[in-house]
């Protein structure tokens, strides 16, 4: 999955609209993990159940609809590394763990599970309004966790979606991992259900993709670029208060200096996946704000001292931490 090193015109694509790339999944680098995610479910027992896939603009399944849509760049190199670039690129495990999640609501659509008495009674009602600011309960036992964000108290086809994928992932093992968790019968609700549905036709074997990427009009860099804005999170950062009791004022005769930007940018991914999990700040808003203290950080000149790394880091990670359950709770960054 990860995009070639060799040098290429990626940019030139920019202004091309995504419909005129003739991209497909056949032979595309997201191809082996769909086919992996399809050995999988076979490995489980579901011998009839084999969702479509296609690509469009994000990760989603049609409500109802038993396919599974995934991003158009992770069909061509040179897209992914502009998704690397510009936004930010998933990982083969992260890429597997949507492709889980997606599965779970293709099986929940072609079998009708929601339909059924027993799922309303196990997950909730189908039909329930849908929010996408929606305020979860950090460290329930009613629910599982696979997704970062406390993903599966968001809707109860969410729920479902979680736990197959949980069930499906089989790592670690889900029976002591959620021992003595009210989320374990949901757990076995699945196991039950995929055991009864595995000779089982589908009600619905087919179903309708939404956006394509054959019908995608707008170009490389308007997707990428609305993509970005709906991620954008406004973060008024103060270097001369809040940073500054984290790092240090430039000083040119300082022993051992090192720009401190440059310590937060080394680890740069692993603070954005931490805080974006223990939080449940969708991860592309903790990108932004990781990425802004870098700016900031550059632009004040502060430093820290060699050998010191991980105490900034602990610092800036409980920073971060507070400024996200700000974000979390208000929809915006506060550090004034």
């Amino acid at each position: 999955m990860e995009p070639s090193t060799e040098p290429e015109p990626a940019d030139k694509i920019l202004d091309t609209p995504v419909r005129d790339l003739k991209l497909a999944l056949v032979g595309s680098p997201v191809e082996r993990l769909t086919q992996r995610l399809l050995r999988e479910l076979r490995a489980m027992g579901l011998k009839r159940f084999a969702p479509q896939f296609y690509l469009t603009d994000e990760w989603g399944c049609p409500s109802g609809e038993p396919v599974i849509g995934i991003p158009f760049y992770l069909a061509d190199r040179a897209l992914m590394r502009l998704e690397r670039r510009l936004n930010d690129l998933e990982s083969p495990r992260e890429i597997l763990m949507y492709l889980r999640h997606e599965a779970g609501h293709a099986f929940n659509y072609a079998y009708r599970l929601y339909q059924t008495p027993e799922w309303r009674d196990t997950f909730g009602p189908f039909r329930r309004r849908y929010q996408d600011d929606y305020k979860p309960v950090p460290f329930s036992r009613s629910f599982v966790r696979h997704l970062p964000g406390w993903y599966a108290q968001k809707h109860p086809d969410e729920d479902f979606a979680e736990t197959f994928a949980v069930w499906l992932s089989q790592s670690p093992g889900w029976r002591k991992r959620y021992e003595g968790w009210p989320a374990l019968a949901k757990i076995e609700y699945v196991e039950r259900v995929a055991a009864e549905c595995a000779e089982k036709e589908p009600v619905a074997k087919k179903g309708r993709p939404d956006l394509t990427a054959e019908e995608m009009d707008a170009t490389v860099r308007q997707m990428f670029e609305d993509t970005a804005a709906r991620n954008r999170a406004a973060l008024d950062l103060k270097p001369a208060d809040d940073l500054a009791d984290i790092f240090l004022k430039k000083e040119s005769k300082r022993k051992n200096a090192r720009p401190a930007w440059q310590i937060v940018a080394e680890h740069r991914l692993p603070l954005t996946d931490a805080i974006a999990y223990w939080t449940g700040v969708r991860r592309p808003v903790i990108r932004n704000m990781v990425d802004s203290t870098i700016d900031a950080l550059r632009t004040a000149e502060y430093q820290g001292t060699r050998g010191r790394e991980a105490e900034y880091l602990m610092r800036l990670t409980a920073y971060g931490t507070a400024l996200a359950f700000s974000y979390f709770s208000r929809g915006k960054f506060h550090n004034l």
